[in-house]
């Protein structure tokens, strides 16, 4: 039995869902018999792209009734199938030199054997793997193509096409799919295979295909080895995924201060089998979710911290990720729900002052008569904007923020130092050479994220030492 993908590829435009603004015109093209000579689908894999071309392919083939194409006469079977002698869908990750272009050209020269409207249908699929000698020797077939011949070129990336090639298709870009329209697919498949399953299932298998409708079918694929109904406890078992419900119960652990809880229930999980880097984006993905139910937009735990104390804690989630590529064991992961706990329950003078109270050496003193100066109304809301560290750390987080990845990587290894004058000095310690050397050569582009975020500051980047 073919894999359920397969099975479930769309045979009409009907069926097909999401990607409205391609079907549109494709649609509109072929009632008035104006379909282009050359096209080109572009997007994410899993969206479609693959599937639109051989519904084109099935149209110009199709001998049944109106709407074409109708998806059960015979020039449809023979497309769905692979066998129609006036369909040519190619790999051009594996057929990709001059002599594969060659053989094309010599078979789109022989007429059409089949179809009702004398046409061939080429599909390139993955064009952008075509060696550039292979463009050249099609870009001359492409200038001038026989009548009865329509190419279809379909990849993620668009653009390692040759602008030659670009300019002599007609390009549509092909987006990711909703989550609703990912569910209403699964739902639709259960039903026609008899099946059930709990709404947070089919939400969770949504969300992990990233927009990708063939991805989520492949995982519906795998759950449907499971008897009885999908409960969400069973997919998360199913996929090697930490329960849903700890991770909810470490983000409100997190919320209220309660750290030893957090930092059990994470050990517990990490002991269980579940990797750190998993569970440090599960925690992310937990906390995500209580903002985003705060706002009405899907359920999550219940979180009371400010909106902007749980971003930076996803902020602060999301750079442990980073270094949990390099270093994923117990410790990271302690680190990464440590850092998500200093940015929730950090103080007003900044994340970078928080004492964790429970593992804290040091009783705190009090206060003093000085703070009853804090009593009086005009200067205590001027408290949290008159600290300069902290503002200034928060500055240097959006710059790093507006970095490439490689570049980030590299400066975030460095020391800065608020600025003094014209100057913005960044110290790399003696054992940071290597990230030193790197930061080198994109001064550039750290200097101009600090204009856009602090002014215009001369750059200075050091090894050792203090600044001077």
């Amino acid at each position: 039995m073919s894999a359920l993908y397969r099975q479930v590829r769309p045979t009409t435009f009907e069926e097909m869902v999401g990607q409205e603004h391609v079907k549109e015109v494709l649609l509109g093209a072929l009632r008035s018999g104006r379909l282009a000579q050359a096209y080109l689908f572009s997007g994410p894999r899993g969206v479609g792209k693959t599937s639109s071309a051989r519904l084109i392919a099935q149209a110009v083939n199709c001998t049944g009734a109106e709407p074409r194409p109708c998806g059960v006469c015979e020039g449809c079977r023979l497309v769905r199938e692979g066998r129609h002698p006036d369909v040519l869908e190619i790999d051009a990750a594996s057929n990709n030199s001059v002599e594969d272009v060659r053989e094309l050209r010599e078979r789109i020269l022989l007429a059409p054997i089949l179809s009702p409207q004398d046409k061939k249908v080429v599909i390139l699929d993955e064009a952008h793997m075509m060696s550039k000698s292979a463009f050249n020797a099609l870009l001359k077939t492409l200038e001038e193509p026989p009548p009865h011949v329509i190419f279809i070129f379909a990849t993620t990336e668009p653009e390692r096409m040759p602008p030659t090639i670009l300019s002599r298709t007609q390009h549509f870009r092909f987006r990711r799919l909703s989550e609703a329209e990912i569910v209403q697919k699964l739902r639709r498949i259960l039903e026609g295979l008899g099946r059930e399953a709990e709404a947070p299932a089919l939400e969770l298998v949504a969300r992990l295909a990233d927009g990708a409708m063939r991805d989520a079918e492949s995982l519906l694929d795998r759950l449907l080895t499971l008897e009885g109904p999908l409960t969400l406890a069973a997919t998360e078992a199913a996929l090697g995924l930490p329960p849903q419900e700890a991770l909810f119960a470490v983000a409100e652990a997190l919320d209220r201060g309660q750290i030893r809880a957090a930092l059990e229930e994470m050990q517990s999980l990490y002991t269980q089998g579940f990797a750190a880097r998993t569970l440090a984006q599960g925690l992310l993905e937990a906390l995500r979710a209580g903002l985003y139910g705060r706002m009405g937009l899907g359920l999550g735990p219940h979180l009371g911290s400010p909106e902007e104390r749980l971003v930076l804690a996803m902020t602060a989630l999301d750079e442990a990720m980073e270094r949990l590529l390099k270093r994923s064991d117990a410790l990271s992961l302690e680190l990464a729900v440590l850092a998500a706990y200093q940015a929730l329950q950090a103080p007003a003078s900044g994340p970078a002052q928080t004492a964790i109270p429970e593992f804290d050496p040091k009783p705190q003193r009090s206060p003093g008569p000085k703070a009853a100066r804090l009593e009086h109304p005009a200067p205590a809301p001027e408290a949290p904007a008159t600290d300069p560290i902290g503002d200034f750390n928060q500055a240097w987080r959006e710059v790093l923020a507006q970095l490439k990845p490689t570049q980030k990587a590299f400066f975030r290894e460095a020391r800065p130092y608020p600025p003094e004058g014209n100057r913005f000095v960044l110290v790399f310690s003696e054992d940071k050479n290597f990230h030193y050397q790197n930061a080198l050569k994109h001064v550039e582009a750290v200097q101009l994220a600090i204009r856009d975020t602090l002014g215009a500051y001369e750059v200075e980047v050091r090894l050792g030492g203090k600044k001077k």
